[in-house]
């Protein structure tokens, strides 16, 4: 069965990764665009991570991953290949009710870390149920083709017209013409 998708705020919910390579690195790239909440746990982190972290004030917890790291955290990534970890981390999470998703493990997953496209309040995400990730990520591919590059701002001028209407079926009327109008537009320009 396929997953439902869902969008969750974490603005100013705590995030942690578990693990410092390059995986680890690609999460963290990409929560970024949700979150700066993020604290990071490894042995070791690579170089690229470590340069993240200074530049968005992350936390970095040099050492293994310990169960007292869970305590207050809503959202949870496991970007290392040890399986028993990725195990481990996911019961604990389970047994607190925090989303937990390890890397190319959807055994060790309660949600699914989507391929995403991102412009500006424009998010779109897929997925595959976890099943053929380079599925997502070629569709990723072909959104992004499709798309205006200004689609971001098309978004935020839509909002603000929106904000100034009623709601009712005029301003759905008119916001749906707005949208057709911006895409057309931009369509002719390019």
């Amino acid at each position: 069965m396929p997953l439902f998708p869902a969008f969750i705020d974490l603005s100013d919910k705590e995030c942690l990764v578990v693990g410092g390579g390059k995986v680890a690195t690609r999460k963290v790239e990409k929560l970024l665009s949700f979150s700066r909440r993020i604290t990071l746990v490894a042995p070791r982190i690579c170089d690229e991570l470590e340069d993240l972290a200074h530049r968005y004030g992350l936390r970095m917890l040099r050492r293994k991953f310990a169960e007292e790291d869970l305590e207050g955290k809503h959202l949870v990534i496991v970007a290392v290949d040890d399986i028993g970890l990725q195990e481990r981390v996911f019961e604990l999470c389970n047994a607190r009710g925090i989303l937990c998703n390890s890397v190319d493990s959807p055994d060790y997953c309660n949600f699914i870390f989507p391929s995403l496209v991102v412009h500006g309040d424009l998010v779109i995400g897929i997925n595959t149920a976890g099943k053929a990730p380079a599925v997502s990520k070629k569709v990723r591919e072909l959104i992004q083709e499709c798309l205006p590059e200004n689609v971001g701002d098309i978004v935020e001028q839509v909002a603000q017209e929106r904000s100034k209407l009623r709601k009712g079926k005029e301003r759905q009327e008119a916001i749906l013409k707005l949208v057709e109008e911006l895409f057309k537009r931009e369509e002719s320009e390019n």
